[in-house]
């Protein structure tokens, strides 16, 4: 119904100003960018709409790293900031220009609804040693291990500075959108990724050291190639040999980051709500394998039976399937992080969902107590809370905005959005 709605409404746009918005969101190109994914990327592109800078995430120990920013907005007529993670290949130029891609779209959509001057995207760049060999990171900025930014590890480089978890970088460009000195209209801060990206935005979600605006945070989480699962039972057999399943990444038992946000687990899981502290937009869409250890198979043989057993994983435990959360179903798109975004639910939940909703703000941070539900004022933007209902479908009564559905002190609400398994298959399968 709702993408019915924004199609019917487009066509009271006149048909100049449609073919200038959609010409202008596929006349952004993928940025080129010298280099590889193995060898290291040798510089950072320009991109239409976009500054690139170097943005420092702790001045009192001068750990930076470059970003990807919407350029020419004012602070203070921004409604919702959008924190994109990149995928396995590191390109947070790819991913930044996607979001803005989709955007457009969403504006096209409802150009009275969402606003391009009112949405600001950032794209943090979590490099490696190669990319700093190759040219695209300085000498002084942060750099991590292969692929270990995504759970949160500390940095390998610079030598000057030690210890500084990726997870902390998200919390610095988190506290950057909520500071409501410079961004007084904001309203939501969506943290999202696909692939590899969505793993860390997953495993951010129960390490987040604070819960200081959480009321205001929603994650979109799509194509995750493993869960941190919940529960130490698994939908398939252990293997042989098989001995750290439980062990994080991949689950609760043990083997956490120095980054720390245990107290989280020790108030979210004893209510079950440990998947469902913010606003949520889980995206599960195809059937390649992405994750062949046996840990992750424990879990399914893909991302989409994975995303399934997921959502059964939570059906089954004590209270079920948390009332704010939603299930969706996108059919007709496999690995592909632009259909996904492009998609009706991905722009519901990345740019519409409580697009105009204020929440009270928190003067503290109340990462050690718990504070009391509060409850938003506006309305949501979208309708497709609440549904867990099968393929293809947005249906569901669970209202997110209700703060009797809300566990104090994590308020915001949750949504996962699982796909069919058919179409292209360009993104990577991690």
């Amino acid at each position: 119904m709702l993408f019915v709605a924004l199609f019917s409404f487009s066509l009271f746009l006149s048909a100049a100003s449609r073919s200038d918005l959609r010409a202008r969101a596929i006349s952004n190109p993928d940025p080129a960018v010298g280099g590889s994914t193995s060898e290291g990327w040798q510089a950072l592109p320009d991109i239409p709409d976009a500054t690139k800078s170097d943005w420092v995430v702790d001045s009192t120990i001068g750990a930076k790293l470059p970003v990807f920013q919407s350029s020419g907005r004012d602070p203070a007529a921004v409604k919702r900031a959008i924190i994109i993670l990149p995928g396995n290949p590191r390109d947070c130029w790819y991913y930044w220009n996607v979001v803005n891609n989709a955007l457009y779209v969403a504006n096209e959509q409802d150009p009275s609804g969402v606003k391009l001057e009112e949405v600001s995207i950032m794209a943090p760049c979590f490099f490696n040693e190669a990319d700093r060999a190759a040219g695209a990171l300085q000498s002084d900025q942060l750099s991590w291990g292969n692929l270990n930014w995504v759970t949160g590890e500390y940095n390998v480089g610079p030598e000057s500075i030690s210890k500084y978890s990726s997870f902390s970088v998200v919390d610095s460009l988190v506290d950057y959108y909520m500071d409501q000195a410079t961004f007084p209209s904001l309203n939501v801060v969506v943290i999202g990724g696909h692939s590899a990206g969505a793993q860390m935005v997953q495993r951010y979600i129960g390490l987040r050291s604070s819960i200081l605006h959480d009321e205001r945070l929603h994650f979109w989480v799509a194509n995750p190639a493993s869960f941190m699962w919940l529960t130490e039972s698994h939908p398939i057999a252990t293997s042989e040999g098989c001995e750290n399943v439980d062990e994080y990444k991949y689950g609760l038992s043990g083997g956490f980051p120095g980054y720390s946000g245990w107290y989280r687990f020790e108030i979210s899981c004893a209510s079950n709500s440990l998947c469902l502290g913010f606003g949520q937009y889980f995206m599960i869409m195809d059937d390649l394998p992405g994750d062949t250890s046996c840990e992750a198979q424990t879990q399914g043989s893909n991302h989409l039976d994975r995303g399934r057993n997921f959502v059964a994983m939570l059906e089954g435990m004590d209270g079920g399937v948390p009332t704010n959360t939603t299930v969706d179903y996108i059919d007709g798109v496999a690995h592909d992080n632009v259909l996904m975004m492009q998609s009706a639910m991905g722009i519901d939940k990345l740019f519409r969902y409580n697009y105009n909703v204020s929440w009270p703000i928190a003067l503290t941070d109340t990462s050690t107590s718990e504070s009391a539900a509060a409850t938003p004022s506006g309305s949501s933007s979208s309708s497709a809370s609440g549904s867990h209902s099968g393929a293809g479908s947005s249906s569901g009564s669970h209202s997110p905005n209700s703060a009797a559905n809300l566990h104090a002190p994590i308020l915001a609400s949750c949504l996962i959005v699982l796909s069919g398994t058919m179409g292209l298959m360009n993104g990577q399968s991690w």
